[in-house]
């Protein structure tokens, strides 16, 4: 099986283009997501690693991603991982990102007045 669950902060705004494949357009947009894991060191002390997962989504999934994610927003993102290959100018690459099957954006609310913490909650997903 093949799908990966993210959970983070987009880095950038999201990048949309358009491919002309003969006939018809394709939109794509890609942006990078910033994922954390917090932890406990041997010695007591909390620290955090962040990860930065490229994604790309396609058609009407990347244009309503165009319309509604912005640098620093809470988002979800499901898909799964792809690896593209391709050589230029003699050099072989590869590189590993999240092809986005679903996607929603997070809005996390603050704490009231008498410092309990609220749920987060989540906006409807879209699927495409």
């Amino acid at each position: 099986m093949n799908q990966v669950i993210l959970r983070g902060n987009l880095t950038r705004d999201p990048e949309l283009r358009t491919i002309d494949n003969g006939n018809r357009s394709i939109s794509v947009i890609n942006f990078t997501v910033a994922v954390s894991r917090e932890y406990t060191k041997a010695n007591g002390i909390r620290d955090k690693i962040v990860s930065y997962i490229p994604c790309e989504a396609w058609d009407s999934g990347a244009e309503l991603i165009a319309e509604s994610f912005r640098k620093g927003d809470l988002v979800f993102v499901e898909g799964s991982m792809r690896n593209d290959k391709w050589e230029k100018d003699g050099v072989k690459h590869n590189s590993m990102k999240v092809r986005v099957n679903n996607f929603s954006k997070l809005t996390k609310l603050k704490k009231n007045a008498d410092h309990t913490q609220q749920q987060q909650q989540e906006e409807e997903a879209v699927a495409f």
